[in-house]
């Protein structure tokens, strides 16, 4: 297959051969940019107002092995009903309104990111479907 394209590109001249190339990027563009929105995080928004987002203060502390209010002392922001929020991944953590699990979400409304607690997502599951697990059991 490969020797008739060959041939074909070169009785055609070199623009037909740079057209070939063209065409075969642009074709090759929707698979690349499937890819990329698989490796983004889910997008879900939260229910509530004033909710913290937060993050390590120090060196040392343990947010990303077990989110807690304790263990993620820093509140970068907060999320507000209806934001828009990229999930990138969930683990365990300390039980808020009998969710066990934490999220690490991009906030895409207000442009700060950190942990937060699943609670607060409006989802009906406490685990969110097509989100990996970051850490934890």
């Amino acid at each position: 297959m490969w020797n008739k394209s060959a041939r074909r590109g070169a009785r055609l001249g070199g623009g037909a051969a740079v057209l070939c190339a063209l065409a075969m990027t642009v074709g090759a563009a929707p698979a690349q940019a499937t890819v990329e929105q698989a490796s983004a995080g889910t997008m879900f928004t939260t229910w509530a107002t004033d909710v913290n987002v937060r993050r390590d203060s120090a060196p040392g502390v343990r947010c990303p092995e077990f989110p807690s209010p304790g263990n993620c002392p820093q509140v970068i922001g907060k999320a507000q009903r209806g934001d828009q929020l990229e999930v990138s991944c969930q683990t365990r953590g300390e039980t808020v309104g009998g969710n066990p699990n934490w999220v690490f979400v991009d906030n895409r409304t207000r442009g700060f990111y950190g942990w937060m607690a699943s609670y607060y997502i409006s989802h009906p599951d406490n685990w969110l479907p097509g989100v990996p697990q970051c850490y934890g059991p």
